[in-house]
């Protein structure tokens, strides 16, 4: 089984948050070898930076920010480059009106024929009306 998991359900492996559990499970399933978790090579980038934002806020702080992404390196899905991908998601971006980094999982999603595992919900809600395997964390 061959899933897309966007920086939204990678980040609760090392956050204490609503959906974690859910987020673990996956996790546990790709440690296992029961499933292939996949993401675009943006998926580090926005993880760091979501790490860096709660930081920031003085939600955690550097240690843990630091322990956290060290962690989430040993654990990273499989990370897909292709060039072709950011043409993809623009088209997607343009033709829905959503984020191209959230565009950019999606066009993997359609381009692998797999899931596509999200905790955004707003993403969530503008993008399953018209892919179906867009599919909530946890649902």
């Amino acid at each position: 089984m061959t899933e897309v998991v966007d920086a939204s359900v990678v980040v609760k492996w090392v956050l204490a948050e609503a959906g974690r559990e859910a987020s673990l499970t996956l996790l546990n399933a790709y440690e296992a070898g029961a499933a292939d978790l996949i993401a675009p090579r943006t998926l580090m980038d926005e993880v760091a930076s979501a790490l860096s934002k709660r930081c920031r806020r003085g939600q955690i702080n550097t240690k843990q920010a630091s322990a956290a992404f060290a962690f989430l390196e040993q654990r990273t899905p499989i990370l897909i480059h292709n060039n072709r991908l950011v043409r993809e998601a623009l088209d997607l971006s343009l033709l829905h009106h959503l984020s191209l980094w959230d565009c950019l999982y999606l066009a993997l999603a359609i381009r692998y024929r797999c899931d596509l595992t999200t905790a955004d919900h707003r993403f969530y809600r503008a993008a399953q009306k018209h892919y179906p395997f867009v599919v909530l964390l946890g649902s």
